[in-house]
């Protein structure tokens, strides 16, 4: 197997890298980032990219069984025209919402071309897609999905302690969101729709919001019937309330201010100046996905959930596992040729459910399906 990594210095592109790795044994990869990056395995090779050059990287995925784009959600539809021009099967992390719905726009493309593209393949989107799919198969008529995940990290430190990229973050807090409601999409205001929701352990009793997320637009396009979806996010509340400041405050804007940089800009900068933690991870994710429809003629309610935490023997917090593994299963899936359908493919109808799951347990995380009400 022969797999491309786009924004291989990123924390979760080094844990697909590591999973594939450890998964593959006749793998080959290809690193490739803005700038070159060391690795101690030879099986790994680096490589320099600017994904904004179509046909640069279109060359540099030449004769890869399958390209793994860990980059900025921004630039989904350059690395996918790429990998259409290089005719390699092509995965991502997400494109929050409105990158998904110009990603849809390259299906008959892709179709035509007979090439694969799996969209939103690590935590969320990713596991809860596939959980969404799985319940949705329980049904004879999905109605409402409605996926809520918690973070929290006992070993976080520093003033902004991060659970993945900020710049994703500030989207997610600043951009309006999007639900799904009555069968049609429809935006609220950022920050809005605040509940107290009870976790399992160790997150417990906190405040959830909606945020912008790839599953509302994914999820009417996977399930005709559908009439409702929605995203909220449950951050530990003094890490919600430093995002909210300085998303109020301004600091989520892309203009330029003083001597023509912009305040994310300069936060961002600031944030990545932040000291790693010491000593092992001890962060948790939890992923909850609720589906109502009908089955027999009677209306049913359907939960999973996965409670995610560190890897004990890679020492890789939970934040980075649950999306980095999900994006080398998938990955594998594309290159031995268990996911064939060309097209632009969500994961809740593309992934098989069953050897999906059976993947993530192998790595420590589990899915768990509730009794049906």
């Amino acid at each position: 197997m022969k797999a491309a990594v786009l924004g291989a210095a990123g924390a979760m592109a080094a844990v697909a890298i590591k999973d594939l790795l450890e998964s593959v044994s006749d793998i080959e990869i290809t690193a490739a980032d803005l700038r070159s990056i060391s690795h101690h395995d030879s099986r790994v090779r680096s490589a320099v990219v600017d994904v904004n050059d179509i046909e640069s990287t279109a060359k540099l995925l030449e004769r890869h069984d399958v390209v793994l784009n860990c980059v900025n959600y921004y630039f989904n539809v350059a690395v996918m025209k790429s990998a259409l021009l290089a005719r390699v099967p092509y995965i991502d992390l997400g494109g929050l919402y409105h990158g998904s719905l110009k990603q849809f726009e390259l299906h008959e493309h892709f179709r035509n071309a007979g090439i694969t593209a799996l969209l939103g393949m690590g935590s969320t989107p990713g596991i809860t897609n596939v959980m969404a799919g799985a319940l949705a198969q329980q049904m004879e008529s999905v109605k409402e999905l409605h996926v809520r995940v918690a973070c929290q990290d006992e070993s976080a430190s520093g003033p902004l302690p991060i659970p993945y990229a900020l710049d994703t973050i500030l989207d997610e807090f600043a951009m309006q969101p999007m639900i799904f409601r009555d069968g049609k999409p429809e935006a609220v205001a950022p920050m809005s729709g605040s509940e107290i929701l009870d976790f399992p352990a160790p997150v417990g009793k906190v405040e959830a919001l909606y945020t912008l997320h790839s599953e509302v637009a994914m999820f009417p396009r996977s399930f005709p019937s559908l009439r409702e979806a929605s995203f909220k996010v449950a951050f530990p509340e003094s890490f919600t309330s430093k995002i909210k400041f300085l998303v109020e405050l301004g600091m989520a804007s892309h203009d330029a201010v003083v001597d023509k940089v912009s305040p994310r800009k300069m936060l961002l900068a600031l944030a990545g100046n932040q000291k790693v933690p010491e000593g092992d991870p001890r962060d948790c994710d939890v992923l909850q996905v609720t589906a109502k429809g009908t089955k027999n003629g009677k209306n049913i309610t359907a939960v999973a959930q996965s409670i995610i935490l560190p890897h004990p023997e890679w020492k890789i917090g939970a934040g980075a596992l649950d999306t980095g593994v999900p994006l080398s299963i998938g990955a594998q899936m594309l290159a031995d040729k268990t996911i064939t359908e060309p097209g632009v493919l969500n994961p809740e109808i593309a992934v098989p459910h069953k050897r999906f799951f059976e993947e993530l347990k192998r790595r420590g995380i589990h899915v768990e399906f509730l009794p049906p009400k």
